[in-house]
């Protein structure tokens, strides 16, 4: 009787330890972008296509994108009961994504972390970012600075290309 008393309380701390362990990992230090080149960007690109573009790669994601400014888009990630804001920072050839708000989702300003799907979101609206090029050429529209964005549109991908079995 003693023995099992024993056993079964080792059982309950190492269940703890594997909980406290598990909860902890899934924290991790903020992601930041700083200066994230657009792959082909072109020097003679115009902001406002750029801008158009950076919104809908959001909004693929299903990121609320608002422009706040020139340059400047506020990315809000909104998922049952958790919710991120992140500023764009942008110019012609470059981009960076900086953390400015969370719900439900445990920052700690003083160790800098975060739970882990928040970097994971990041991770992923940097690949969309970054690949927003080649643009429309100049006067084919977006010349003009969007406020808001209609969210009923879809955009159409083009088919993927099949592969030969002969090679």
């Amino acid at each position: 009787m003693f023995n099992l008393f024993f056993r079964q309380k080792r059982y309950v701390l190492l269940s703890l330890a594997l909980v406290l362990i598990t909860a902890g990992g899934c924290r991790s230090t903020v992601a930041e972008v700083k200066d994230e080149p657009f792959f082909g960007a072109t020097k003679n690109a115009d902001l406002n296509q750029v801008t158009q573009k950076i919104i809908e790669a959001g909004q693929r994601r299903r990121v609320n994108m608002q422009v706040i400014a020139p340059g400047h888009i506020e990315a809000t990630y909104a998922k049952r009961n958790v919710k991120a804001v992140m500023d764009i920072k942008y110019n012609t050839e470059r981009f960076s994504i900086t953390y400015k708000d969370s719900y439900g989702l445990g920052y700690d300003a003083a160790d800098n972390t975060i739970n882990s799907h928040y970097n994971s979101w990041v991770k992923n609206l940097k690949a969309d970012i970054s690949r927003i090029y080649p643009l429309p050429l100049s006067g084919s529209g977006g010349t003009t600075s969007p406020k808001t964005h209609d969210t009923t549109k879809t955009e159409l991908m083009p088919p993927k290309p099949e592969l030969s079995d002969s090679i």
